[in-house]
């Protein structure tokens, strides 16, 4: 598939917008669209959450996902994501266990210390480590590689954060997707988040607008909550509802 003619104005727009300025927005969980901004060396982030989503014929919980991060070096983060899926098609019962496991590297290779912009890379893999739930329709078989590039910027008082990327599967058609936070603390220690992603995969395209906040507690905890839907035609992949309410612990 050819890369759409929108997403090659964008690239350029969102790689832009990673030069204006330093980078000070903060992509990813509670949102799906991430950024350039990687753990200090030798810290974690650790998020754990509830995760819901409704499709024609389908609904899924992921309680908990358990998505865990470390900074390896300035630069450098790793990452597994795992949950534990509850799933109900078609009205049937309802069915659990072990999610599709992801697994990233995020490396930031251009930073705003230097440069006054962040740019980064981020490929994933998306597999699943139990048969058992592929044969029992809580998962999709097969794997799915996601190929990103994320950058930041701080525009007139709000974070700005952009990612393009590549979805590359063995058992799915192939698909673009390309997001955009805006972030702004609302009042103090509340920051609020919204986001515009598409997702172009072959005869099918949705927009997910979604509105979520970081709660901060104290210097290692923080409450995390968003809620959002697709918008475009009525498919296998449009989701009619998608939440997320976590907590992120910081930890040395």
């Amino acid at each position: 598939m050819s890369v759409p003619s929108w997403l090659r104005r964008l690239a350029p727009a969102l790689l832009g917008a990673g030069m204006a300025s330093a980078a000070l927005a903060q992509g990813g969980p509670p949102l799906v669209t991430d950024d350039p901004d990687t753990p200090p060396n030798g810290h974690w982030e650790i998020n754990l959450a509830a995760i819901g989503s409704a499709t024609p014929g389908l609904r899924q919980l992921s309680l908990p996902d358990a998505d865990i991060n470390y900074g390896w070096g300035d630069h450098i983060q790793l990452k597994i994501d795992t949950p534990w899926l509850l799933s109900e098609a078609g009205g049937d019962a309802v069915q659990s266990g072990l999610g599709a496991s992801e697994l990233g590297v995020k490396w930031r290779f251009i930073d705003r210390e230097s440069a006054g912009f962040s740019i980064s890379t981020y490929p994933q893999l998306s597999t699943n480590f139990a048969p058992s739930s592929y044969r029992r329709d809580i998962t999709e078989p097969g794997k799915v590689w996601f190929l990103p590039l994320e950058a930041s910027t701080e525009l007139a008082g709000f974070g700005l954060d952009g990612e393009v990327g590549r979805y590359l599967a063995t058992h799915e058609p192939d698909a673009w997707a390309a997001g955009v936070i805006v972030s702004r603390e609302c009042v103090p220690q509340l920051e609020c988040l919204a986001e515009i992603r598409e997702t172009l995969a072959p005869h099918d395209a949705q927009t997910l607008f979604n509105l979520g906040g970081r709660r901060k507690i104290n210097d290692s905890l923080a409450l995390l909550f968003a809620i959002g839907r697709d918008v475009g035609p009525m498919s296998y992949d449009h989701q009619t509802l998608l939440f997320y309410l976590g907590m992120q612990v910081l930890h040395d």
